[in-house]
């Protein structure tokens, strides 16, 4: 029986599609917890108690539902990593659908990008907005990336491969220290660790 699919559920294409699609998700839910906190404070600020608590509650909902995303995006990885490693026979039967037919040489590695994403931070003084760091850091890339870094994804944002594997390093190098998980939507930022590291290499 031939499968269909509604408009709200189609079947992604690549790996692109999930990892992309996963990592979006977190920023946007990321972007929509600070905006409830600073309005929850603002009803706080008001006198509007209830408001405040409920509005509380909900951030903290919408904060463990986030960490949950973020953990699927790494297990994802995971089974990027997984596939990368199997024998041509095995990828060919799991590369199917969702995680196209592309080989991990194809493509610059995510872990590529941080020492380039960390010295462009550096740079900027040690911070800098999102779509900015990006540019720099293909700038910084150049040499490196390969033609397949600049096929479009099939997100609904189609983005470029690179871009949206700089935003993958980024989110990898919150995860371990590298760079801060409490700067303002739109900011990349180093951290200590981040410029500890950065001098070892």
């Amino acid at each position: 029986m031939k499968r269909t699919y509604s408009s709200k559920s189609l079947p992604p294409t690549d790996n692109d599609d999930v990892s992309a699609a996963l990592h979006l998700l977190a920023e946007s839910l990321h972007g929509e917890v600070q905006r409830i906190n600073s309005e929850g404070a603002l009803a706080m600020t008001g006198g509007d108690y209830d408001t405040a608590q409920s509005v509380i509650d909900f951030a903290k909902r919408l904060t463990a539902f986030r960490s949950k995303v973020d953990a699927l995006g790494k297990e994802w990885k995971g089974l990027e990593d997984l596939r990368d490693k199997a024998t041509p026979a095995v990828q060919q039967i799991v590369s199917k659908r969702f995680f196209g037919r592309r080989k991990s040489e194809d493509i610059t590695s995510q872990e590529d990008y941080c020492v380039h994403i960390l010295r462009v931070l550096v740079e900027m003084g040690g911070s800098g907005k999102t779509k900015d760091v990006i540019v720099k850091v293909g700038e910084k890339m150049k040499g490196i990336l390969k033609p397949k870094d600049y096929e479009k994804t099939a997100t609904r944002v189609k983005e470029l491969r690179w871009e949206n594997n700089t935003r993958w390093a980024r989110q990898r190098m919150v995860d371990d220290g590298r760079m801060e998980d409490d700067s303002k939507t739109g900011i990349w930022e180093i951290s200590d660790k981040g410029r500890a590291w950065l001098k070892k290499q």
